[in-house]
């Protein structure tokens, strides 16, 4: 029965399972946390959108070493759909929030059991890198004001030039704790690529925080964070959330292509392959569920299931163990939350994202196709111009319509 669940390999280790879950649930608390500020929600939804999702992913999954959860890439989607009708942070959000999870779920659940998912192949690799470097740049100028502590009157790309006009509005403090942050975390990633670096990032400011008393020197702290295990949300659906369809099968697309990359990335390291529909149901499950306690869509982390391969993980049992150790965490440790500088998450989220650039793509595109490179600058700008939801769409639809008038014109001539 548990290898039916748990896909065993022929020489296995519950030691090493277990000890590769509880670095991966230290890695992904200080993770969470910055991912669900920067969706638009308190701290404690990251949380949530950790264990519920680990945990029943974890008993579903076909795959071995995925590991799903809270992703930079996801909550920007999520704060650029929903953040157009409510304000982040209030419980209309977060109802909001429940319903695009579900919706999200309801499409990827849709993608597996009609077999839709192999369409998602003909979106071209060009186009998804366009838009995910495009999402990184927005993901980065959203926390600019966290970093610097200083108030944007402009909104994007905007905030860059005003930022340099207006360097002398800084605060001295959060900028110095930002800057340290984010250089000690690409020294240590460079030379202890094992190191839980923002764990142990989060944990010496804290109690640096604590001890000095940050907020004294105008450094605006996490705060409260409740704690207990979360509720069940019954979301008031009304006639007016038909309008987060877009915006919820952009999340599904993305969260699908993902997802599906990672997983069939690592197939070969286990004894069975991978079901693909099956996973698309999974996916869709872990999101119905997450969402009614509101957990915020997942998807597979490229940097958590790389580390946790890397560190011995073999099974899900991975997953089962991060989620307990969450679930800990939410249950008795959320006071200890409250000291973390709010510029440290800044640095967190800066540094996830800055891997999001795919440098050696373009490297490559620019040496052998530039038709497809314009094609990735084209999606970046739609993108970063119009929407997300807007630029996934518009960029698979500039890319095929140029490609169709390429083809005519050569023909002809």
């Amino acid at each position: 029965m548990l290898n039916k669940i748990f896909n065993f390999p022929s020489k296995y280790s519950f030691l090493d399972d277990f000890l590769a879950g509880i670095t991966i649930g230290i890695v992904t608390i200080p993770q969470a946390m910055a991912f669900a500020i920067l969706a638009g929600v308190p701290p404690i939804y990251g949380l949530y959108g950790s264990f519920i999702p680990l945990l029943v992913y974890g008993l579903l999954s076909s795959s071995n070493y995925l590991n799903v959860g809270p992703v930079s890439i996801i909550s920007i989607f999520v704060f650029n759909v929903l953040s157009q009708n409510e304000q982040p942070f209030t419980s209309e959000y977060i109802n909001d929030l429940v319903i695009l999870g579900i919706m999200v779920g309801l499409i990827q659940s849709l993608f597996g059991v009609f077999g839709l998912g192999k369409f998602l192949r003909y979106i071209p690799t060009s186009i998804i890198s366009g838009f995910i470097q495009a999402a990184a740049i927005l993901i980065i100028t959203s926390q600019l004001s966290t970093a610097f502590g200083i108030e944007f009157p402009v909104d994007g790309l905007k905030k860059i030039p005003y930022l340099f006009i207006h360097l002398n509005e800084l605060k001295f403090y959060t900028t110095i704790v930002f800057l340290i942050s984010i250089i000690f975390l690409f020294l240590f990633a460079k030379f202890f690529p094992r190191f839980p670096t923002s764990t142990s990032l989060v944990v010496v400011t804290g109690i640096l925080s604590y001890l000095f008393d940050f907020e004294k020197y105008g450094l605006e702290l996490i705060g409260n964070v409740p704690r207990g295990f979360p509720e069940v949300i019954i979301p008031n659906v009304n006639v007016n959330t038909i309008k987060y369809l877009p915006g919820a099968i952009g999340i599904a697309i993305i969260s699908s292509i993902g997802s599906s990359i990672m997983a069939l990335k690592l197939e070969s390291k286990q004894p069975k392959k991978i079901k693909l529909n099956h996973e698309y149901v999974s996916w869709g499950i872990t999101k119905i569920i997450g969402s009614f306690f509101g957990a915020m869509p997942s998807a597979a982390s490229f940097n958590r299931t790389i580390l946790a391969y890397k560190i011995g993980g073999k099974t899900q049992i991975t997953s089962i163990v991060s989620s307990i150790l969450i679930l800990f965490t939410i249950l008795f440790l959320t006071p200890v939350v409250y000291y973390f500088p709010q510029s440290v998450i800044a640095a967190i989220i800066i540094y996830s994202v800055y891997f999001l650039f795919d440098f050696e793509l373009i490297s490559k595109l620019w040496k052998e196709d530039i038709i497809e490179l314009s094609y990735l600058f084209i999606t970046m700008t739609v993108t970063l111009t119009f929407g997300l939801v807007e630029g996934i769409f518009l960029g698979v639809l500039i890319k095929y319509l140029g490609d169709y008038i390429f083809k005519k014109n050569i023909n002809l001539s």
